[in-house]
């Protein structure tokens, strides 16, 4: 993804100040404190890091946020790897990072994870499908022409390679071992594309979500998997958690559980409309285990003296747009999802 434009004026803040108020906000939103009974896990994109123009206060103000977590997976991390490094070094020196090479967008996964807690398990790797296993799933893309409903259907669409490998990792803390799968599917164009172009790269994103989800869970019934509880984690690009909707359908086929975090708080892109990022995990011990799950809506609490001057000029609507821009180019675009598992 293109970095986003810094907004104009520059935004001057109080690191100390905008740390207590993600604190308070924690708090606020009853994200429990990581301890020796349990274990809290989270996803995010962190949009263009390594890409966007970030100085140092600001990859502190993110190692803040993450630091509340003992394992984060991370999406849309750049080839240049500075900001990311650096980033882990704010977290503090007790956390390392395992992440893979360039795919699209130029665009690595990672793992953060706390060295004090969590153990690196013995399975990493990357989930490519092999051209003489390529699936092909008939797809139905919904979209509006002459104000009416209508629908493309895709017959038989062959898979094409993941746009970039989910990236698989094991891990252990105390008794616990489990299999995440670290993922940034396609996104290609939005649901209601207007050109058959366009609806052909929506085809494409469900394909990697259904392919994903026949991988999960082909792997999860085979005998000789290496750890059976695995968990999906990561940006999806599922607009919405709705059963008709046919991205959402296609990680239900993979037989988990995705974790409805939306009816609970909102969406997981700042603008509060959208589930892109998701959290699906299967039944059994795993999922005996968990105890919560959320999104976490940080952009709801910092940057408020920027809120209150620009709410004093413009509308709301405006005003949110113009707030939105300061959140997205400073922090992301996305917020974090979490899940706390009992030891």
């Amino acid at each position: 993804m293109p970095p986003f434009r810094r907004p104009d004026p520059e935004l001057i803040y109080d690191l100390a100040k905008e740390k207590n108020a993600i604190d308070d906000w924690y708090d606020h939103r009853n994200v429990p404190v990581s301890n020796s009974n349990n274990l809290l896990i989270a996803s995010w994109n962190i949009a263009n890091l390594g890409v966007q123009n970030r100085i140092e206060k600001d990859l502190k103000l993110i190692g803040h946020i993450i630091s509340r977590f003992d394992l984060i997976a991370v999406q849309e991390i750049n080839d240049n790897l500075s900001n990311f490094i650096k980033l882990v070094k704010y977290i503090g020196d007790h956390f390392d990072y395992i992440i893979t090479d360039t795919a699209g967008n130029n665009e690595r996964l990672g793992f953060i994870y706390n060295k004090k807690k969590v153990n690196v398990g013995r399975l990493f790797a990357e989930i490519a499908i092999p051209k003489k296993n390529h699936p092909r799933y008939t797809v139905v893309v919904p979209y509006r022409r002459g104000g009416e409903n209508r629908v493309e259907v895709y017959y038989k669409h062959e898979f094409i390679p993941f746009d970039r490998n989910p990236f698989v990792g094991n891990f252990e803390c105390k008794s616990f071992n489990f299999t995440i799968v670290n993922t940034h599917l396609y996104f290609g164009a939005f649901k209601n594309s207007t050109t058959m172009t366009e609806r052909a790269k929506y085809a494409r994103r469900v394909l990697e979500i259904i392919t994903l989800s026949k991988w999960a869970k082909k792997r999860i019934k085979k005998q000789t998997t290496y750890d059976k509880d695995i968990l999906l984690i990561g940006d999806m690009n599922i607009p919405a958690m709705d059963k008709n909707d046919s991205a959402y359908k296609a990680l239900l086929k993979s037989g988990l559980k995705p974790l409805d975090y939306f009816s609970k708080t909102g969406g997981s892109n700042i603008l509060n409309t959208k589930t892109y990022d998701q959290m699906a995990i299967p039944t059994g011990d795993i999922k005996k285990k968990l105890a919560d799950y959320n999104v976490f809506d940080f952009d709801n609490n910092v940057f408020k003296d920027k809120w209150n001057e620009l709410s004093s000029i413009y509308t709301n609507n405006n005003a949110s747009k113009k707030f939105n821009k300061y959140i997205k180019s400073y922090i992301s675009d996305h917020r974090p999802l979490w899940m706390e598992f009992n030891l």
